[in-house]
């Protein structure tokens, strides 16, 4: 699945503080309305009327100057010091004030006087509005704290997911040069022998192992079925190098093929049963590649009956062992493990504990 843009989501993130600026304005003008209305509760019918009437556009002029100003504070907040800040908070609230007083003299008591011819006391009378004003800028400076803080949160999430997906890429990219060494020196030595089938077929299965282990963009889990495919490759070359020494077998159920595991994980463990249960010695080896499904989740199983570790009661450790661990750490914390241990009769066994994804 391609990762979402941290543009798009803060594009995304915009738009809905956009909205919620606007829902709570509107709100709050509504109840500044509300609250208004209760000065003519005891007015006769036909003057409380009249008053309601001509008070909507003066409380809609309210709410849109104030989310004018919402552009003006959007645009300095960050550009300039707290000094600026506060004397464009008073300048705005003055300014906003004296015209929305203007605009509700001129409504009441220039458009059709019913009640009154309009005078100076009139445009005092409205200074109150200014509570209005002020209480729209401690809403807006809640909404952007909250703003900022979440803004916070969502390029930490992107910061921390960024470097997670390059540690693990980091991860996935360390094979063995060994590994790439001793497969180029099979095909030399197939080549001396004349065996150009098998060196042809060594060759391509590298092409394609090393195709699947360092694509830049490969995805960090692929179904079992290309999982195994991969170790196929990876050990159609040691099968090679190693002939009759070396076997495999494999027991996966069907059920487990589509289960996404992450890429490149048996790997490792695969050539660390070669690395020590088979190298430096002249002996026979059978890997077996097992899978199955317990409570919801997949348990991965790679064993072989080669060499056994120098101390059966210490835990097998090793390079590609921790980079196995550090991986399934990276993508499930603590809901995979990857438990290895010696095998009762020679050899050791591997395996990983995946939860569903």
């Amino acid at each position: 699945m391609p990762a979402i843009a941290p543009e798009c989501t803060l594009g995304v993130v915009n738009l809905l503080r956009f909205n919620t600026l606007v829902l709570a304005t509107n709100i709050l003008w509504v109840l500044g309305y509300a609250f208004w209305l209760t000065n003519f509760v005891f007015e006769p019918l036909p003057f409380q009327l009249d008053r309601s009437l001509r008070g909507i556009p003066v409380f809609m002029l309210g709410a849109m100057m104030s989310l004018g100003i919402s552009r003006v504070l959007d645009w300095v907040l960050g550009r300039t010091g707290p000094g600026v800040l506060t004397a464009v908070v008073c300048a705005a609230v003055v300014a906003a004030t004296a015209v929305l007083a203007f605009f509700e003299v001129f409504v009441m008591h220039v458009i059709a006087p019913r009640w009154g011819e309009a005078t100076w006391t009139n445009v005092f009378e409205q200074i109150p509005f200014a509570w209005m004003f002020i209480a729209w800028m401690l809403l807006y400076f809640a909404l952007a704290a909250d703003a900022a803080r979440r803004d916070h949160e969502i390029r930490l999430v992107q910061v921390t997911a960024a470097a997670v997906d390059a540690q693990h890429r980091l991860l996935v990219q360390q094979i063995n040069p060994h590994f790439l060494f001793n497969a180029l020196n099979t095909v030399y030595a197939l080549v001396l022998e004349g065996d150009d089938t098998r060196a042809g077929r060594c060759l391509l299965a590298l092409s394609a192992f090393m195709r699947e282990a360092t694509t830049r963009d490969a995805p960090r889990a692929v179904p079992l079925s290309k999982e195994l495919a991969s170790i196929r490759n990876y050990l159609e070359i040691e099968l090679i190098r190693f002939g009759d020494r070396l076997r495999l077998d494999e027991s996966i159920p069907v059920g487990a093929l589509e289960w996404n595991v992450p890429a490149l994980i048996l790997q490792p463990l695969v050539e660390n049963c070669i690395k020590h249960g088979l190298s430096g010695h002249a002996g026979k080896m059978t890997i077996w590649l097992s899978a199955s499904l317990e409570n919801n989740a997949l348990l991965l199983s790679v064993e072989n009956n080669g060499r056994s570790p120098p101390d059966p009661d210490v835990p097998v450790s090793g390079v590609g062992l921790s980079n196995v661990r550090e991986r399934l750490h990276l993508l499930y914390g603590e809901r995979a493990r990857l438990i290895t241990q010696a095998r009762p009769g020679g050899g050791f066994v591997a395996r990983v504990h995946l939860p569903a994804s």
